[in-house]
């Protein structure tokens, strides 16, 4: 039996600031003392630092034996810009994991302003369901808006509900798609004027200018708006449930639903969303935990306050030239911030429930979003010092910085270790100069980051094995434990692919400063090419050519550590080409491997989006039984689709 708990320390209240700090304020909404949330990040503070001091204390003890050398100096900078990321998300992790084992209610533990809000409270207010699109396929885009708004017709709260496609398409017949398409699904509603199209002449700001022209236009006869990506879908119920915790919070700025990975055919997308929705599940509710009221907006499936946004969120313009200045790319995060400052709550809703998006299809595909995302993170670095903003707002943007700012860390780190090969070979088991190698604390420090590396993962797994219900939900525990060892392998191979080809980019950035091009997204997943494998990855195969004959010539005894991190850079090309592919069992959804719980009881929205258009009426799915059929490249893999009543 789970107990209620709140993992809460109380630091001693004797000076002044602490008299200040632990005063007994709440948070805009009401629902959480200050005193208690402020003792939670205090606590995660101690946490990261005290780990990250130990972590330090014990490599640098490693590296001293004999002396310190200018590789070793190197080594040990790199391992300290590196260690935050991986130090936050372990903490992230543990805590999540003590919630999701310990309490009755983790939901309502990280997030109390849920409290306020009943499954039956009436629907009021008025909401707009946003999705910008730009080149976009127009089939797909109403295709899982159709699902979104039968779905919440299904809820009998749809007439609250209005639809807005806002696109900043530019090829003029991209746009006369776009336009025909959505004027077929109007035709098939009874009620079309419930959907709107609007398309921009002009993409100033990108998507978020794209917003920020709806919320200071149309958007004022809306009080909340829903804002959805090209590839999201959410369920009725789920989108109620952001609307009934907004109404019922009137300071609560932005609600963000945690999306997770819909049913994938090639083994690059099943694979990366398998181990992407173990991490989740523990990160995301220990974030939520310390983050608490200046949580993170992740750009879609979230619900936003329309009136504090368009007063407090616009964007400014970055400071300073190419690459970082001008528009503000990654906006989402930033904009919460801004919310935060505003007076508004911004909260995660930490549950794995009706709230999805395609994920990249292959690692092609993946990396050029990655990348558009690191050029983002790291206008950051000019925004973060602004006059006003919240702490935690600022750590949130310094973790995002952080987590592209490790990777070229971790590249040279490797660089600097195969200098430091060429020096004299420390002495294990017997004193030498300097005495005895501390190999034994050497074997434990990789050990321990090896651990702290993959915790989120594995915390993730291991609340699913420790629950009958949850493997049941998976195929069982030895379909589930099959899938965890494939996206295991699958991961020690792509992380390293990843760092370098985000150091890579950052080089070209900082020094070309050649920033990457902003286009839509291949979400059709087709196969990668050996040519463009071989163009996107050669450096990554001649950087870890060069490393294993560096290591191969001067300290062949450690090639054993290496060899996982040199195979993933040795065999970059062909990884790229064979995980574009469609699985071998994609026909054979039930005995999948890292087959999710959508493939096995799978909600009307995700078959609705899967099948496609029925009838020349409309979009409704047919009134059919849902099976599992094999499809051409490229298709869905399921063959109908029920009501949202069924």
């Amino acid at each position: 039996m789970r107990s209620s708990i709140d993992i809460s320390p109380a630091p001693s209240l004797g000076s002044s600031r602490f008299s200040r700090l632990f005063s007994q304020r709440s948070t805009p909404t009401g629902a959480q003392s200050s005193a208690s949330l402020a003792a939670r990040r205090i606590a995660f503070a101690a946490a990261v630092l005290s780990t990250i001091a130990g972590l330090g204390f014990a490599f640098a003890t490693v590296l001293a034996h004999g002396g310190w050398t200018i590789p070793e100096f190197v080594m040990f900078a790199c391992f300290l810009a590196s260690a935050p990321w991986i130090v936050i998300g372990f903490w992230n992790a543990v805590i999540g994991f003590a919630l999701l084992r310990l309490c009755d209610d983790p939901v309502a533990v990280v997030a109390p302003c849920v409290l306020k809000a009943q499954a039956e409270d009436p629907v009021s207010a008025r909401v707009a369901v946003v999705m910008c699109v730009r080149h976009e396929d127009p089939v797909r885009v109403v295709r899982r808006l159709d699902a979104v708004l039968r779905s919440l017709d299904a809820t009998g709260h749809g007439r609250r509900f209005d639809v807005f496609v806002l696109s900043d398409s530019a090829r003029p017949d991209l746009a006369a798609e776009e336009e025909a398409e959505i004027a077929r699904w109007r035709a098939g509603l009874a009620e079309p004027d419930r959907v709107t199209y609007r398309r921009r002449l002009s993409n100033e700001g990108f998507k978020a200018g794209n917003i920020r022209e709806f919320v200071v236009g149309r958007g004022r006869d809306y009080d909340l708006m829903i804002t959805l990506d090209a590839d999201s879908v959410m369920s009725g119920e789920t989108i109620l449930r952001l609307v009934r915790v907004m109404q019922a919070n009137p300071k609560l700025g932005i609600l963000q639903s945690v999306v997770i990975g819909l049913p994938a055919r090639t083994v690059f997308a099943r694979l990366f969303q398998f181990g992407m929705r173990a991490s989740l599940r523990s990160y995301a509710m220990g974030e939520a935990w310390w983050t608490g009221d200046t949580g993170p907006y992740w750009g879609h499936n979230a619900a936003i306050r329309i009136k504090p946004f368009r007063e407090h969120c616009h964007l400014p313009t970055v400071p300073g030239g190419p690459p970082l200045g001008g528009d503000v790319l990654s906006h989402d995060l930033y904009e919460a911030v801004l919310m935060r400052k505003g007076g508004y709550e911004v909260r995660v809703l930490p549950e794995e429930a009706g709230s999805w998006e395609d994920n990249p299809a292959s690692l092609s595909e993946f990396l050029r979003r990655n990348l558009r995302w690191c050029q983002g993170n790291m206008q950051y670095l000019r925004l973060i010092g602004r006059p006003g903003l919240p702490l935690v707002g600022r750590v949130n943007l310094a973790i995002a910085i952080l987590m592209y700012a490790g990777a070229p860390a971790w590249i040279l780190f490797m660089a600097a270790s195969a200098a430091q090969a060429w020096g004299p070979a420390p002495v294990i088991g017997g004193d030498g100069p300097a005495g005895p190698y501390p190999f034994v604390l050497s074997v434990g420090l990789l050990s321990a980051m090896m651990t702290l590396l993959f915790a989120p993962k594995i915390m993730g797994y291991l609340d699913v094995a420790l629950s009958d219900a949850e493997r049941r939900r998976y195929g069982g525990g030895g379909m589930f434990a099959a899938g965890a060892a494939a996206e295991g392998a699958f991961g020690m191979l792509f992380a390293p692919i990843v760092s370098f080809s985000v150091t890579a980019y950052l080089l070209r950035l900082f020094t070309l400063r050649r920033p990457v091009g902003w286009i839509a997204q291949d979400r059709d997943g087709k196969r990668t090419r050996w040519g463009e494998a071989v163009r996107m990855f050669w450096s990554t195969t001649l950087f870890g050519l060069l490393l294993g004959a560096s290591l191969y010539a001067s300290a062949p005894e450690v090639l054993p550590w290496a060899a996982p991190v040199l195979i993933a850079y040795v065999f970059a090309v062909p990884f790229a080409v064979a995980s574009s592919l469609e699985a071998p069992d994609a026909a054979w959804p039930r005995r999948r491997l890292a087959a999710i719980p959508e493939e096995f009881d799978a909600p009307y929205e995700v078959r609705a989006v899967s099948a496609g258009p029925a009838s020349a009426a409309g979009y409704a799915p047919p009134m059919e039984p849902f099976r599992f059929d094999a499809a051409p490249r490229g298709r869905s893999i399921y063959s109908a689709a029920a009501s949202p009543a069924e």
